[in-house]
Order: structure tokens, then C-alpha cells, then sequence
């Protein structure tokens, strides 16, 4: 009989419980960064905290945050790994890094005890999910440099996946691979691991070649590296071209959390509970918040277990909001959806705007709109210029529809949002791409937008 948890133990253990259990592993992952890390040792004594006193979740409040950036300048400065190596390079038996959408790669080093914990808190994630052994699932992610490649890879196997190392890129062929596995063909189900752009570029591409994607017997999706899933017209999207179930997975990959939805879809449970404490601050104040239900804010983590680089109070910069009344699943970890990055927040009137309320707005007028798009911001705050909205448009829309097909997406944006933008057209299939998908430019700060081939609305 299918076990309904991947580690029963962990993951249905009452919150108290789980803090006295996390408790001396906080204290003892401090007393290792103080003793062997140069970096957080400066840091503790300029706050003036004595490590032994940080003992608990609760005193961690004290501790100075680790930007990621913190990382990157070292290790563009000559360090390998940055400040906060901990581990002999002798120990470090795995490089990744990671860079999401923007800035030069941060490598991240991974002892073999290190990869053992990334690859138990996949294995969480992935089976909520409803990854199973007998699934073949194509993993498209980079395998060159980033985590989502061998690192995701590892975890599949932990759980007794099959996998197919395909990466990124070479999407027709992939097309072709895809037509080719016969129905039956695994004891599982066939799967797809990629962003959720890119189900959407496949199914244009597929689209071009007259070929319908229910037939390719890919019945499950595991989609990892962007918020769109968690917005149902998106999701709906999907799993109509492709005939799957869409399962959304959450990834920070510098200290390894992965958190996966159940079939219940009422949010990401949290996966990393005894192995990354994770905290909720105010992303201006830095001020603590409680996990409660409903409550926003930026997630946090510090590692408990980890030897080669492990992380005291990273900040993510991905802004949630909190869920912690019960599951139907029996997992009792907080829930969280992600409203998006903070650092791709922009304020307007006040009004603090993410990307993914503008993709909401959007995906209320498919099939006109695809749902693709990017935002340019021309100045510099207060924004006195109108934020500019490119997005893609279905084919052969008459030029009469142009303009008021504009009124209308201004004004569902100015309602849910509330700001009114200038609204570009951009053809068809010219946004989505093979890898993260791009929602904001900061153009005033040099951040070039692609060059795409638009389409004009009468004046």
C-alpha cells in the first residue's frame, strides 16, 4: 500500500515538538560557524552576541541576517566559496551555484553528508507531490552549474524516481523524445520537471507542429523555479494542454529547502522541519513575524545540519503568505503561497506591486492574452513614469480589438493592482523561454529588456 509520507515522523509532528527537537541543533550549527567560519564569528562579535546564548529560534531574532550578496562579493573578490565555507575543501565533494534570473552565478559548496540533507528534503517535497517509484520523470533543468539539475536529480533518486537527465534547451527534440515513449511504457506514470514557462513554450511549439500534447502520456508535472503555478488560470493552462496533473514545488537552493503541495492544493508544506529553521520577518524592518495563518512577509532560514557552507538567517527575498490551520494530508509543517520576490517589488503610489497580481490580471482575458509577459520600470522610484506591461497576444486579433482589448487590460490591472500602466503587445510565443522567465526590468538602472517584435493598436 502507497505510504501517504515520505518521513511520517517528521512531517506530522506537533509545531512545539518539532522546536525542542531543532532547538540544541540551532545551538550546536552556531557554536560550528563561530568556531570555523571567520565571517559569522566577526559578525556575532560586532552584535555583541555571545554564541552559547544563541540556544533556540527565539534568540536567533538577535542574530545579523546573511544576504546572498554577502556571498557573491567574496567570492568575486578570489574566495571560492565565500564567507561562510566551514568545511575543508578535502570534505566538499559537490559545486553548484545558483544566480536565478539575474547576477552572476554564486557558487555553493556540498559535502557528501551535505547532499544527503538537500536530497531527504526533496524526497518530502516530491512525495507530497505525488512522485512515486515507478514514475519516469524528465528532468529539464540546467545540469551545467545549477542545483535544479543534479541536485533536484539526487532527490528524485532518493525517493526511487526514475529520471532522465535532459536540461535545457534543444526543445523540438525534446518534443520528439516525448513522442516516443510508448504508453505503458513504465510501471508509473510519466512526468515532466521544468519551469512552468516552459510547459507553455512547449505547448506553442507543439502547437506549431500539429502535434497535441494530451498524446504524449505525460500525466504528471513537477514545476519548480517560478511562482506561476500557484495563480489557477496558469495552472489550468497546463494541465488542459498537457493532460497532467501540475504539482508546484518551492526551492532555495542555497540551503537546500524544498517544500512541495499535497493533493489538497491548499499551499507549499514546508519540508525542511529539523534540518532549516525557518523564520518570517517584515522584508523593510527586518522585525520578526509570527507563523500565523494569513500573515505575509519574508522567508528566512538558517541551516542546522550543515558542514561545508552552511547559513545563518538568509534572507530570500520571497515573500509569502502563511497557512498554518490543519491540512486534510496530516502534514503538520505551515503552508505558504509566494506572492513573489521582494526584490522584484515595486512601489507605486505606495502600493507595494508584485509581478504575479499583474500575470492575475492577465490570464482574465485568455485566450486573447497568453498569460506571458515582462514589466519595464523607466524611472526610478517614486515611478513617476507609468510602469510599461509587454505581453503576448493570440494571432490574427482584428485591429479594432487592439485598443479596446488595451482599455480593457488597463483597467483590470488598475483594479487589482492598482496602477495603470502602459500596455505593449508583443507577438505570440516570444516570451516564454527555455529557462526562468524574466517579470521585471529595472531599465533605469541599466537592466536592458529584449528587443521584441510588437504589435501596434490604432491611436
Amino acid at each position: 500500500m502507497d505510504r501517504r509520507f515520505w518521513d511520517e515522523h517528521i512531517e506530522t509532528m506537533p509545531p512545539a515538538e518539532l522546536r525542542r527537537l531543532e532547538a540544541p541543533l540551532i545551538a550546536e550549527q552556531i557554536r560550528y560557524v563561530y568556531a570555523a567560519s571567520p565571517f559569522y564569528r566577526t559578525k556575532f562579535k560586532e552584535a555583541g552576541i555571545h554564541p552559547d546564548k544563541v540556544t533556540c529560534v527565539e534568540a536567533l531574532e538577535a542574530v545579523p541576517f546573511t544576504e546572498k550578496s554577502d556571498i557573491t562579493t567574496a567570492q568575486q573578490e578570489g574566495a571560492l566559496f565565500g564567507p561562510h565555507q566551514c568545511a575543508p575543501f578535502e570534505e566538499i565533494v559537490r559545486i553548484v551555484a545558483t544566480g536565478g534570473t539575474s547576477g552572476q552565478p554564486t557558487r555553493i559548496a556540498w559535502t557528501a553528508g551535505d547532499a544527503k540533507l538537500y536530497n531527504e528534503m526533496g524526497a518530502r517535497a516530491l512525495w507530497a507531490i505525488g512522485c512515486r517509484p515507478g514514475d519516469l520523470v524528465v528532468n529539464c533543468f540546467n545540469y551545467s552549474l545549477y542545483a535544479g539539475g543534479i541536485m533536484d536529480h539526487m532527490a528524485f533518486e532518493t525517493i526511487g524516481t526514475g529520471i532522465l537527465p535532459y536540461g535545457v534547451g534543444r526543445s523540438e527534440r525534446l518534443l520528439d523524445l516525448l513522442s516516443g515513449l510508448p504508453a505503458g511504457g513504465v510501471p508509473g506514470s510519466y512526468a515532466l520537471y521544468a519551469t512552468p514557462s516552459y510547459a507553455i513554450r512547449l505547448h506553442a511549439l507543439a502547437q506549431a507542429r500539429g502535434l497535441d500534447l494530451k498524446t504524449l502520456n505525460v500525466r504528471k508535472g513537477i514545476f519548480s523555479g517560478e511562482p506561476g503555478l500557484q495563480i489557477k488560470g496558469y495552472r489550468a493552462k497546463i494541465e488542459e494542454t498537457w493532460g497532467m496533473v501540475a504539482g508546484d514545488l518551492y526551492g532555495a537552493a542555497e540551503v537546500g529547502v524544498q517544500s512541495g503541495e499535497c493533493d489538497h492544493r491548499c499551499g507549499l508544506h514546508y519540508g525542511a522541519g529539523g534540518l532549516v529553521v525557518a523564520e518570517l520577518i517584515d522584508s523593510d524592518t527586518g522585525v520578526v513575524k509570527q507563523m500565523e495563518s494569513g500573515a505575509t512577509g519574508e522567508l528566512v532560514f538558517t541551516t542546522l545540519r550543515r558542514r561545508a557552507c552552511p547559513l545563518i538567517r538568509l534572507r530570500t527575498h520571497d515573500t509569502v503568505r502563511i497557512f498554518t490551520d490543519p491540512c486534510a494530508c496530516g502534514r503538520t509543517s505551515f503552508r505558504f503561497h509566494v506572492l513573489g520576490r521582494s526584490d522584484d517589488m515595486f512601489i507605486i503610489k505606495g502600493m507595494n506591486i508584485f509581478p504575479l497580481s499583474v500575470q492575475e490580471s492577465l490570464l482574465l482575458f485568455r485566450p486573447e492574452v497568453t498569460g506571458e509577459f515582462f514589466i519595464i520600470l523607466d524611472s526610478a522610484p517614486p515611478n513617476d513614469g507609468p510602469p510599461r506591461v509587454c505581453l503576448e497576444i493570440a494571432e490574427g486579433l482584428p485591429q479594432p480589438r487592439l485598443e479596446l482589448l488595451r482599455q480593457e487590460l488597463i483597467a483590470a490591472i488598475q483594479r487589482r493592482s492598482n496602477f495603470t500602466p502602459a500596455v505593449t503587445f508583443v507577438r505570440k510565443d516570444s516570451i516564454a523561454s527555455e529557462h526562468k522567465t524574466r517579470r521585471l526590468y529595472r531599465a533605469y538602472l541599466g537592466v536592458t529588456p529584449p528587443a521584441l517584435d510588437t504589435i501596434d493598436a490604432p491611436n
